[in-house]
């Protein structure tokens, strides 16, 4: 298939970036800097912690106007949650706040790529003899996605953050904002990411085309449809 795009738009975690083995990390680097058991029965809880605190404190609910307005503030309470939670249930002394603080710091440190991420993008960036402008676009912490991010800055034209945008996917505002910088029309540019809600929405939204970055092979319950699906990032060069 012959395709028009000049421009393809990454989302960062869970399309080019393995968030839980960064979290698993950080969660056992900040433990043993603060002398707390390191035993993967505690790091297991904490980042299954995680995923509770998060969705309680509505970061899923990114369609949300409230969540959107204070999603990064959300973020940082929802650490302090995680740690709040651990201690009482293993029975630990140690601060919260303080703890939650050394991780954010040990999550800016490297990134697990996702499989074949960067066979992928070295194939494809301008910069390593490919075809298209690559950028990413993510939601999160500016410090933490820069950190994360830095081994794919060689194939990429630009990093859109939301911390520094000022607004979240989807609200159609954080699109319009990467469409303007990358200088493109909307139907010249592709967007890949693995939420339906966040990614496929959001550029849906903005006439851009889309691509739902499925490995799990899950249901589409949202009735948000992308333009093409892939299992793995391998199967984007047959759409282009």
């Amino acid at each position: 298939m012959k395709t028009r795009y000049k421009a393809l738009i990454f989302d960062a975690d869970h399309t080019l970036l393995d968030y839980g083995a960064d979290e698993r990390l950080a969660l056992k680097r900040t433990l043993s800097a603060f002398s707390l058991p390191t035993a993967n029965e505690l790091v297991l809880r904490a980042h299954a912690l995680s995923e509770i605190v998060w969705t309680e404190n509505g970061l899923y609910d990114v369609e949300n106007e409230k969540i959107q307005k204070n999603y990064h503030i959300l973020y940082r309470s929802h650490v302090t949650g995680i740690f709040e939670r651990l201690f009482e249930e293993f029975s630990l002394t140690a601060q919260p706040e303080e703890v939650g603080k050394r991780f954010l710091k040990e999550l800016e440190v490297g990134g697990t790529p996702i499989d074949g991420a960067k066979e992928m993008l070295d194939a494809l960036s301008e910069k390593t003899g490919g075809k298209y402008k690559i950028y990413i676009a993510t939601n999160g912490v500016s410090s933490i996605q820069k950190g994360r991010l830095h081994a794919y800055l060689p194939y990429v034209d630009g990093v859109f953050i939301s911390e520094e945008i000022g607004v979240i996917k989807p609200t159609k505002s954080f699109f319009e904002k990467v469409l303007s910088a990358v200088k493109e029309q909307a139907e010249n540019c592709l967007m890949i990411g693995d939420s339906l809600r966040s990614d496929v929405q959001g550029a849906n939204a903005c006439k851009m085309d889309t691509c739902w970055f499925n490995p799990k092979g899950l249901e589409n319950k949202d009735g948000i449809i992308p333009r093409f699906e892939i299992r793995a990032l391998q199967e984007l060069t047959e759409i282009l």
